[in-house]
């Protein structure tokens, strides 16, 4: 099936973000650092797809490992940014917990060659939940605007994305029964959450709090 417009436009905002971090890297935090090398890690891993499937060849192992890739670069985001110990050990052990479902169904039930749906659920819950107690402790700790809060935007945006992508992947078989319409018009909504999502990002990168030079005044 020939790739829409709006699908080419998805893929290629990709670079949005990674552009607006390079352009600000001297102005991040160590946490927008990382996420600057996870926007990066997006770009090449959605070049790749894009190459391989205009030469025909099967992609989904890019898809599957980008999973676990991602889900260790959010991992890595928040804990540099959460304060709280219980916090950090809280999501160090949801990592733990991710990393051991990940290398079992790697082992014994992954199908070569097909993409691995039912990671790609496990992944979209495992950030759900981390994304939530990001968001917890962003509105606990700071004394500012949440829309001047880099990680705000990084973790709303990713928490959006996430439940959108869970709800359309778990819901895939039953769109399919209902019609080929309907499992199209949920790309179309996933490939718009794509583009909403990485402006989002985007835009996290310009703000100015919690810049390293704002950290060396407080």
């Amino acid at each position: 099936m020939k790739l829409p417009v709006i699908g080419y436009v998805a893929d290629f905002s990709f670079v949005i973000p990674a552009i607006a971090g390079i352009i600000r890297f001297k102005h991040l935090s160590n946490a927008m650092k990382v996420f600057l090398l996870f926007c990066s890690f997006a770009c090449v891993d959605v070049a790749g797809e894009m190459v391989l499937s205009h030469k025909n060849t099967n992609n989904a192992f890019l898809a599957n490992y980008f999973v676990l890739g991602e889900c260790a670069f959010i991992f890595t985001v928040y804990f540099f940014s959460i304060g709280s110990k219980k916090i950090k050990q809280i999501i160090s052990s949801l990592a733990f917990l991710f990393l051991c479902i990940w290398m079992v169904d790697k082992i014994y039930f992954e199908t070569p060659n097909q993409l691995n749906v039912e990671m790609a659920v496990a992944s979209r819950i495992f950030i759900i939940v981390i994304s939530v107690f990001m968001i917890h402790t962003i509105v606990k700790r700071i004394d500012h605007p949440l829309t001047d809060e880099p990680m705000f935007w990084v973790s709303s945006s990713t928490l959006v994305y996430s439940a959108g992508i869970f709800l359309i992947i778990g819901l895939a078989n039953e769109l399919l029964k209902m019609g080929a319409s309907y499992f199209r018009a949920a790309w179309y909504i996933n490939w718009s959450l794509v583009i909403i999502v990485n402006v989002m990002y985007a835009k996290g990168f310009f703000c100015t709090t919690g810049s390293p030079e704002q950290i060396a005044q407080s």
